[in-house]
């Protein structure tokens, strides 16, 4: 087989798979978990309509076939919550209710409360079962990374 017809083939290999990553990626601009179910992207259109996808961390303004390529994995696309829409969540909630706003954000605040002691108790836990001559960092120093003080527990 003459080279240029590996290169030819190679090059629609790598299309296809272009194609069939992208066909996976949003069409509806917001913020997603990505695929590889660790990173997130900003999908949105400039106003000339030219799609734009950004990447948390990365200076970088991907294309819909680039983060189909960069980024991927088994998870399926997530449309993750914009303020915006958590506002108007609220007031549909407060709505349907009929429950002051002040009051469901209250509510709201306390779940998120409940579950932030839940986490940190579990950190705390984990903090507790490291082993005391770890040469790691000091137990101490890893508690008060996560706002734990150990003295209270």
């Amino acid at each position: 087989m003459p080279h240029t017809d590996d290169h030819t083939d190679w090059e629609q290999i790598i299309r296809d798979m272009i194609a069939r990553s992208s066909e996976s990626a949003p069409t509806e601009p917001g913020v997603y978990r990505m695929p590889c179910g660790n990173c997130y992207v900003d999908f949105f259109r400039t106003s000339d309509g030219t799609e734009s996808w950004l990447v948390p961390g990365d200076e970088r303004s991907y294309t819909r076939d680039t983060v189909a390529i960069d980024r991927h994995g088994d998870h399926p696309w997530e449309r993750m919550y914009t303020l915006g829409h958590a506002a108007a969540e609220i007031r549909r909630r407060a709505t349907a209710d009929d429950t002051p706003v002040e009051v469901l954000v209250e509510q709201l605040a306390a779940i998120a409360a409940v579950e932030d002691a839940a986490e940190a108790e579990e950190i705390a836990r984990i903090a507790r079962e490291r082993p005391a001559d770890s040469p790691d960092v000091p137990l101490a120093d890893v508690a008060r990374k996560f706002g734990i003080d150990l003295d209270e527990l």
